[in-house]
């Protein structure tokens, strides 16, 4: 059987989204070897770059080895591409993301490399594909650098549709909740904004839907059952004809082949205004008041995944540089972890206060790397404050429990 499908709506290269990762390697049923094509960004300046960052966060998050497929151009040598596709072929987690989706899928359509990942997919492997790369894999595909840096007439390009060979004729659209326009402009519908989607949706065919990925989100399609399950902190939605229906963290919901069978698709006639700033602060305060009551209740599980959602999206906001909403999701922490602190979490759960410390911590590298001094040793600070003493060295940093 074909492998699963992963499509994230971004952070592929977050630390916050390597449990992402994981799970998603955990499906897989034997040891990962894992590829990424660089090709999307191979028309990139600093291409030779996101390949290092790619290959640092495999060694740093899993301890894994990542081999390169280095596809830029239509122009590389034949022992280039040959090198590519003999990468591709021995790995069964193939990993592809930033850069332009207009421009891989002009790179990949037709070539030896994109037949490699075909048959490396239908033999089993999976295919972990975000952001621009995500694009690409549905028969519609939204040339994003053209409209939104360009200025180009707001229309689709066809796209390799390898979702309709798992029942499914839909437009990927990855950045969904994309806010870094702030109140500003409108950047959400991977950076389309309503007044571009809504004449996007027109030019689709009836029977196609379109699939929203939110940011630090993934969508995991499985291609023999038709399930898609919904790991991350947002959502993914599907659209179709001003209709939609949104799946959250954890939920999971059947494809049983073709656009007819979803699920049925709850009413909206209308696209949602732009959060404005208060409403961007709006999910922080309802995120803090779920853990205090979960607190209040003992409820040490339901705690920890709110203090985990919040530093997920501290770490979301750092990588898109909107640094007021890291402060807010950061303070928001700062005033849970005393009370989280002094619970007592059962022995079943108990593990789960070193997954939450290795987040924290791996949050700091991500406020220290973004030249965010103070916040960084705000949460340093806080953390000493509660017993738990931080120990910087080359090799990264380490925790002990104090008091």
């Amino acid at each position: 059987m074909p492998g699963h499908i992963a499509l994230f709506g971004s952070g592929e290269l977050s630390d916050s989204m390597a449990e992402v990762h994981r799970s998603l390697m955990s499906r897989l049923g034997e040891p990962v070897r894992a590829v990424f094509i660089d090709t999307p960004a191979g028309f990139e300046l600093n291409v030779e770059r996101i390949d290092q960052k790619a290959i640092a966060y495999f060694e740093r998050n899993f301890r894994l080895p990542l081999a390169l497929g280095r596809y830029r151009s239509t122009s590389d040598s034949p022992e280039s591409v040959a090198a590519a596709v003999t990468a591709i072929r021995g790995a069964n987690y193939i990993f592809a993301g930033p850069g332009s989706a207009s421009y891989a899928i002009r790179m990949w359509r037709g070539s030896p490399v994109w037949q490699a990942v075909i048959e490396r997919w239908q033999a089993g492997a999976m295919l972990a594909f975000a952001s621009a790369a995500a694009l690409t894999l549905g028969a519609f595909t939204i040339p994003v650098y053209e409209i939104y840096k360009v200025g180009a007439e707001t229309n689709w390009i066809a796209g390799l549709d390898i979702l309709g060979m798992v029942g499914l004729k839909t437009a990927v659209i990855p950045h969904w909740n994309n806010n870094s326009g702030d109140q500003f402009y409108d950047t959400r519908y991977c950076f389309m904004g309503a007044p571009r989607l809504g004449v996007l949706e027109s030019q689709l065919p009836n029977d196609v839907t379109m699939l929203g990925i939110d940011e630090y989100t993934a969508a995991c399609i499985d291609a023999e059952t038709r399930q898609i399950d919904v790991l991350g902190v947002g959502e993914v939605t599907l659209r179709r004809k001003a209709h939609q229906q949104a799946f959250g963290k954890n939920q999971r919901f059947d494809l049983i082949g073709g656009s007819a069978a979803l699920p049925d698709i709850e009413a909206d006639d209308t696209i949602p205004e732009p959060p404005t700033a208060s409403d961007v602060q709006s999910d922080l305060a309802a995120l803090r008041i779920n853990a205090e009551a979960a607190i209040s209740g003992q409820d040490w599980q339901a705690a920890v995944n709110a203090l985990v959602t919040l530093s997920l999206i501290a770490g979301g906001a750092l990588d898109q540089g909107i640094f007021n909403r890291a402060e807010g999701a950061l303070q928001a922490l700062q005033a849970l972890l005393p009370a989280l602190a002094g619970m007592q979490p059962s022995t079943s759960v108990s593990d789960d206060s070193d997954a939450l410390m290795k987040l924290l911590i791996d949050l700091r590298a991500e406020l220290r790397t973004a030249k965010q001094w103070a916040l960084a040793d705000r949460l340093r600070d806080g953390l000493t404050a509660l017993g738990y003493t931080l120990a910087d060295s080359p090799a990264g940093t380490t925790w002990t429990r104090t008091s």
